[in-house]
């Protein structure tokens, strides 16, 4: 059993979703001194505090729960009748829920805004919430087209909406200097037609019949997803809201590294997940599909473990680059939090585990107690007795994680008898912390000569992390992988020059 030979549409699909994440990614860095020019660090908090209070609202009320039980009710049914059923079901309860959602969040917008520090951007927050109406529905119709194995429409529909984005924000930014309001106008106006296209080409196929116990099975499903969406997204976000409450400039300059550390997320665990997360169940009906799982596993760890290595060697030295030192975080803080998320994205391989037989009960009791822990943590280290700002905000979603990853990790083994091997995993952590304080201490330079230096770290770790890793079955098929790779490209590149 390979990669290669087992998963094709897997290998592939997420290759798809990787190449539009880099891409999204490096247009946002692209973007970068722009932003950096245009607005301060207080405004980028301002900016990430809305982002956050429109989450909050749409997680409360489980407009984010709408593709997890599409998902899952998708699968229960066989026939093509009923799962168009499920997906038309799905579709207008997200849009009727979401209106309902965005008018009661509309209206209570300037007691939100008092209490995530905004009293003065009242009339941002109301925007914002009427945009969480397009990317709620948004979202249900790309659920549907991943799980079509659509990967070609979901890579060029997401690079028109962010070529679009992008033109919006340098308009409104740049040329009409409208500051933090550009934002948000430039994500209602392409949420907004981005949602006609989409709902339009969505319901021709699928047609627009309302199955009441379809919806009813969803909800049932949905109903602890809720509970476990509120505990991550406050694991994710509510040290916003301590550190606001401390300096707004501080939210600005964690929200900066953060958003480098989440790129492990966005770029390698999205990448795999808008595949994976969808057709799992597909793969849990099969025989023997605890080995295919650890099989799956031991890769995605693998490429996990690379990437933070990569994002924690260079993300300082590209931020030195792209923007004025007051944005810049300290030395150490970006490879704590993509400790953080490199155990986050164990943490959720795990989980997934747990949906199969379990349902999603137990996944929202996890969720909901690493929130509890996480809050805590939060108040001690960023603002309560220890009170040492946004390094306690880094140490809290770290502690928080790794605990997340320890307890799905056991739950899966012991409910279905997936068997991960420890040791390895951590012989290349223990690789990298090494090799991350070595290059620390290493010491300022050039920014573009460290760059250089930092891929020759990374080079090492990825030769140390070979042999200490993966086993000689695993090599064996990375290499094999890695010349049926050269072979495509080369195919391509002359039907290419011939055509």
């Amino acid at each position: 059993m390979t990669a290669a030979g087992t998963e094709p549409r897997l290998l592939r699909s997420s290759t798809l979703y990787f190449a539009g994440n880099v891409a999204s990614r490096a247009v946002s860095f692209l973007m970068l001194p722009f932003y950096g020019r245009h607005l301060s660090p207080a405004e980028y908090g301002v900016l990430s505090l809305i982002e956050l209070s429109i989450t909050v609202i749409a997680i409360v009320f489980g407009l984010q729960s709408f593709g997890q039980t599409l998902t899952r009710r998708y699968h229960d049914e066989t026939s093509d009748a009923e799962r168009n059923r499920v997906v038309s079901t799905a579709a207008i309860a997200s849009l009727v829920g979401a209106v309902m959602v965005s008018a009661l969040a509309v209206a209570l917008a300037a007691p939100i805004a008092r209490a995530v520090a905004l009293p003065d951007h009242v009339d941002l927050l109301r925007a914002g919430f009427v945009a969480m109406v397009f990317s709620t529905v948004v979202e249900v119709v790309l659920v549907y087209q991943r799980m079509r194995d659509r990967a070609r429409f979901f890579l060029t529909y997401s690079m028109i909406a962010l070529a679009a984005t992008v033109i919006l924000n340098v308009w409104f930014i740049g040329g009409l200097s409208l500051g933090v309001w550009g934002f948000v106008t430039s994500k209602l106006i392409v949420g907004a037609v981005s949602s006609v296209f989409l709902v339009t080409h969505l319901l021709r196929e699928v047609g627009t019949a309302w199955a009441g116990r379809h919806a009813r099975a969803m909800a049932r499903f949905g109903a602890p997803l809720i509970l476990s969406s509120i505990g991550y997204y406050a694991i994710h976000f509510s040290d916003r809201l301590f550190l606001a409450h401390v300096s707004k400039a501080d939210v600005g300059i964690y929200s900066m590294a953060y958003n480098f550390a989440f790129l492990l997320s966005v770029l390698v665990g999205d990448s795999f997940n808008k595949s994976w997360g969808v057709t799992f169940y597909r793969y849990a009906e099969q025989p023997g599909w605890q080995a295919r799982f650890v099989h799956i596993g031991t890769w995605l760890f693998f490429v996990l473990a690379t990437g933070a290595m990569g994002i924690s060697l260079m993300g300082r030295d590209t931020l030195a680059l792209l923007l004025p030192r007051d944005y810049l975080p300290p030395v150490l803080m970006m490879p704590v939090l993509l400790l953080g998320y490199f155990l986050r994205e164990i943490g959720d391989f795990f989980r997934n585990i747990l949906l199969i037989d379990m349902g999603s009960g137990l996944v929202g009791r996890i969720a909901l107690a690493g929130a509890g822990v996480n809050l805590l943590l939060n108040w001690l280290l960023i603002s309560g007795p220890i009170g040492i700002g946004i390094w306690g905000a880094a140490l809290a979603t770290t502690i928080t994680w790794a605990l997340y990853c320890v307890v799905c990790w056991v739950a899966a083994r012991r409910a279905h008898h997936v068997v991960f091997p420890l040791w390895p995993l951590a012989r290349v952590l223990a690789l990298g912390i090494v090799l991350i304080l070595a290059h620390r201490a290493v010491g300022p330079g050039n920014p573009y000569v460290r760059l250089l230096v930092d891929a020759g770290w990374l080079a090492l770790f990825l030769a140390g992390g070979t042999v200490l890793y993966l086993g000689p079955e695993h090599r064996r098929e990375g290499i094999a992988l890695g010349f049926s790779t050269l072979a495509t490209g080369r195919r391509f590149w002359r039907l290419r020059g011939t055509g």
